[in-house]
């Protein structure tokens, strides 16, 4: 079909398109999905591509008793596994072209995930909006409108469409290109700073609330409190827009200062959900006492106080808000609050990984140790991130993963998968939770890293699911205790024979668990920054690393330790600086009979090796070096 007849098609019977009885349904199947295939998408996957790499998602029509907050974007446009855009369809008799809450619905599912544009459609109209403006409860249709289609128009102006929406022009780089003005607006004022400034203001208010009330209380177990509240507020109202609990339960308790219903709240979730979110630090009188900060918080997590969609936040988004926030701490200074930096992020800036460098990494390393596996040997292998930060690497293992066994299971037992759409699968959420206990590792030194990665994982479990599909677990949620760990991943206990050095270094003992492939981006320390900031470490590490030789850098300890922690043909994939390759680390690589390949980026190289019997020469580092 022409872009011609498809217009004709919808001219010849338009009166009837545009009547009431006409559905979302029926529209997309016989108008958008055919638009945007002449748009160059393979909307319904027939070119078989392998999960993690379908150019589209599409979404399940909305089930009985949903609420519409805990619905996604129609469609998802992908590069590989990154959100492109957007589109939101309506059924022909919405007038979209002069609606605010199909504009700002649109906007929201955009910005929550950090897109620069995404698209409205009736057929009748085609609406483009930016995305990176946040949404106000006045917006009108018109605000960050950028272009506006008439069905009328399709046929003349379909050539800059594809410019602006096309397959090709998202798989060339042109989309970039053609909304790069926007890129500069998410960069300045993206969804991360405006949460996390709000997560701080939460912080600072409601840890005073408690320093009032506890005014003994040390700063780490303050910080620790304030976190534990967060997470579990945080995960019901994200479980509520993905249609898990209630929608705008928490909202009610709030509007009637109702401290004791949301108490009662908490321990149902905690039987419910069994995860460790609940079960520490909840006390009546704490709840009550600093009811007005809390309750506040709880409004501000609803629309039109809230700007995002939950049913769209990303592991990115909230792994990138995470790392900033777990970068500094609550501090007690002459008896008022304040938030500073942890000494050893003092003199830099967290810089979160880009997702489209995680993917790359998994898929040189993971993709290569699933290839030919079977599901039980796929759920047999342990994959680790021994610095994990807030999650970001382990988040995007985990749904590599659960793509990898879907497409084993689209080749060999089709009946062990739940249809969602056509030809668009998910795994039974009882294989989900199997996987993540199985195969996901994680240790990190920050005691609110850890809880991250553990709420973020918990929430990537739940992608997808609703209170049906996972009322046969009891309970939902697993213990991520022996996963995910609390510890400095350098050292062991008995290289740390000090009972009051233990305390402080708090080293972690891997005992015998090796893993098959080991990913991340290890942190960045200078000796002579180590010797301030960690100084019972250093001689330490001196001590137990070939690689702490003369002047070196934290990362030489993580490559040493990750290759050390492999199995006899396990892979590492670490992100490194780009002096790398000039440093003397490359003996100890060459000495332990590491085959090695590296990919060069701006800043840093994306280095791969793998553990061979048979030694191989390192020519593609010196040419590089070179």
């Amino acid at each position: 079909m022409t872009i011609k007849q498809l217009i004709e098609k919808y001219k010849t019977d338009r009166d009837s398109y545009l009547t009431n009885k006409y559905n979302e349904t029926l529209l997309r199947s016989d108008f958008l999905d055919p638009f945007f295939e002449l748009l160059g998408w393979d909307i319904k996957n027939n070119a078989g591509k392998p999960t993690n790499e379908r150019e589209v998602i599409l979404e399940e029509p909305l089930k009985a008793n949903a609420s519409e907050h805990s619905k996604k974007p129609d469609y998802t446009f992908r590069l590989f596994s990154e959100r492109k855009f957007f589109l939101e369809a309506k059924k022909p008799s919405v007038t979209i072209e002069s609606n605010n809450d199909t504009a700002k619905q649109v906007r929201r599912y955009g910005f929550t995930a950090k897109l620069k544009v995404s698209a409205l459609s009736n057929f009748e109209y085609l609406i483009i909006y930016d995305t990176s403006i946040k949404v106000d409860e006045d917006d009108t249709f018109q605000k960050a409108l950028v272009k506006k289609y008439h069905y009328t128009e399709y046929e003349n102006k379909f050539e800059e469409i594809k410019k602006l929406l096309g397959k090709e022009a998202v798989y060339s780089g042109a989309f970039e290109t053609e909304w790069q003005d926007i890129e500069a607006k998410i960069n300045q004022y993206s969804i991360d700073n405006l949460f996390l400034n709000q997560i701080n203001e939460w912080r600072k208010s409601l840890g005073t609330e408690i320093y009032k009330h506890k005014p003994k209380i040390d700063e780490q177990q303050l910080n620790d409190v304030v976190q534990s509240y967060l997470n579990r507020v945080l995960f019901l109202r994200v479980c509520e827009d993905r249609n898990l609990e209630d929608y705008q339960t928490l909202l009610k308790f709030a509007n009637t200062n109702d401290f004791k219903a949301l108490i009662k709240k908490f321990e149902q979730a905690d039987k419910r959900y069994n995860s460790g979110l609940f079960d520490q630090l909840l006390k009546d009188k704490i709840v009550e006492n600093i009811s007005s900060v809390f309750w506040s918080i709880i409004r501000q997590l609803y629309y039109p106080e809230s700007p995002y969609s939950f049913s769209v936040f990303s592991s990115d988004v909230l792994g990138n808000i995470y790392e900033i926030f777990i970068s500094e701490k609550l501090v007690i200074q002459n008896g008022t609050l304040a938030l500073v930096k942890k000494p050893e992020n003092i003199d830099r800036d967290i810089i979160t990984t880009p997702t489209f460098i995680i993917s790359d990494i998994l898929r040189n390393t993971v993709l290569p140790k699933c290839k030919e596996k079977t599901d039980k040997e796929i759920l047999k292998l342990k994959f680790a991130d021994i610095s994990c930060g807030s999650g970001a690497f382990l988040l995007e293992l985990f749904q590599l993963l659960n793509d990898i066994l879907i497409d084993y299971y689209l080749m060999s037992d089709k009946s062990k998968l739940i249809q969602t759409n056509i030809n668009t699968f998910k795994l039974p959420f009882r294989i989900k939770r199997e996987l993540l206990l199985n195969c996901i590792y994680g240790v990190d030194k920050d005691f609110n890293a850890v809880e991250t990665t553990k709420f973020g994982l918990l929430l990537e479990l739940l992608e997808d699911e609703d209170v049906n599909s996972t009322n046969a677990s009891k309970p939902v949620l697993p213990d991520l205790s022996e996963n995910i760990f609390f510890g400095n991943s350098l050292l062991n206990p008995k290289q740390v024979t000090k009972k009051k050095d233990q305390i402080i270094i708090n080293p972690f003992d891997f005992s015998k668990l090796r893993f098959n492939v080991i990913v991340g981006n290890p942190p960045y320390m200078k000796s002579a920054d180590m010797k301030n900031i960690t100084p019972l470490e250093l001689p330490l590490y001196k001590t137990n690393f070939v690689s702490a030789y003369k002047q070196f850098d934290k990362y030489f300890l993580f490559l040493e330790q990750g290759i050390n922690l492999l199995t006899s043909d396990g892979i590492l994939g670490y992100i490194v600086p780009s002096k790398f390759t000039k440093v003397s680390i490359r003996r100890f690589l060459n000495e332990n009979n590491l085959g090695v390949s590296l990919r060069v980026g701006q800043s840093a190289i994306f280095f791969f090796c793998e553990k061979t019997e048979k030694r191989m020469p390192l020519l593609s580092l010196t040419q590089i070096a070179a």
